[in-house]
């Protein structure tokens, strides 16, 4: 069975046919602990039948992410963007040979961040472990999609009693060319929070004592937003390892109360304020790790702090 009618963004993904078929969701996806009740799915595979149609047939992204009893704290395919995808870390723009392609809008058609392998490392019934490969790709004109970024990453879960904790390391490297990230005011490691969060029934505290009407643009090494769920409180701690590694904690990109009536969103960036080359010199953007804890309890301030020090103490 031939097909003609694949934009130029399912097809470099390689939507993967099964005779003739695309794949069904299920089969282009990792669950832990499983697919009747996941509280996490990687999606390796391009989705299928995506809000707004094939551009947005994209992979390399965390969907769901739970906390233990249940509560979905990511949303994927929001009406006000359909490109935000759970928890996601494309590049705004990468810029080769003096040109920028945005690879973070991918109904542009310009590039995308996206999968091409994933090995099962360890699982047992308290977590799993995941080596994943990724790419950056752009797309010039009519010309054939190019790879400028290979990625190398491991993910690993780990279920405490009220804690999911999902810690994630990233290695870039440039294809074959000199890549530049460019500098803006969001780009990298994302989180969309859930729906039902907003200015009026959750809080947003930063490592520096900032919180939704301040946080945006300030450099963060954790923040924490409480909130409720159908089974109580329920709190999400990001966590990013950027002073460690590189010397500076990354600027933070988030929405204040009059954005999108403060629905979650935080970005971990680390060219808020300048473009970056793409090499071992700057390991601010070639070597990343970040952690998030979905918990089912309320996290304060204290605990985040030590939560943090915990973890980049290893």
């Amino acid at each position: 069975m031939k097909h003609t009618s694949f934009t130029w963004l399912h097809a470099l993904l390689g939507a993967i046919l099964i005779h003739g078929t695309a794949i069904a969701a299920e089969e282009g996806r990792i669950f832990f602990p499983s697919a009747e009740a996941p509280v996490f799915a990687w999606q390796k595979a391009p989705m299928t039948d995506p809000k707004g149609g094939e551009k947005f047939a994209v992979s390399a992204f965390i969907h769901p992410l739970a906390t233990p009893g249940g509560f979905v704290c990511t949303d994927i395919q929001p009406e006000d963007h359909l490109h935000h995808l759970g928890i996601w870390w494309p590049w705004k723009f990468v810029e080769l040979d003096g040109k920028k392609f945005n690879t973070w809008e991918i109904q542009e058609g310009k590039g995308a961040h996206v999968a091409r392998s994933v090995k099962e490392i360890s699982r047992t019934a308290s977590g799993a472990e995941w080596e994943v490969s990724n790419q950056t790709l752009i797309k010039q004109g009519d010309a054939e999609p190019k790879v400028v970024i290979h990625e190398t990453g491991r993910i690993t879960l780990t279920m405490r009693e009220k804690d999911t904790v999902l810690d994630i390391t990233l290695d870039q490297k440039a294809a074959d060319a000199p890549v530049v990230i460019g500098k803006y005011r969001y780009s990298g490691f994302t989180w969309r929070g859930p729906a039902t969060w907003n200015k009026d029934n959750s809080t947003m505290l930063s490592s520096e004592g900032k919180g939704r009407d301040d946080a945006n643009g300030t450099p963060a090494r954790w923040l924490l937003l409480n909130g409720n769920s159908p089974n109580g409180p329920a709190s999400v701690l990001m966590m990013s390892r950027a002073q460690i590694i590189a010397g500076t904690a990354e600027k933070i990109r988030v929405w204040g109360p009059n954005d999108h009536n403060g629905n979650p969103f935080v970005n971990f960036n680390p060219v808020f304020d300048t473009a970056l080359p793409l090499d071992d010199a700057h390991p601010a953007v070639s070597k990343r790790s970040y952690r998030v804890i979905a918990a089912d309890r309320l996290l304060d301030a204290v605990e985040a702090e030590a939560e943090w020090k915990k973890w980049t103490a290893r």
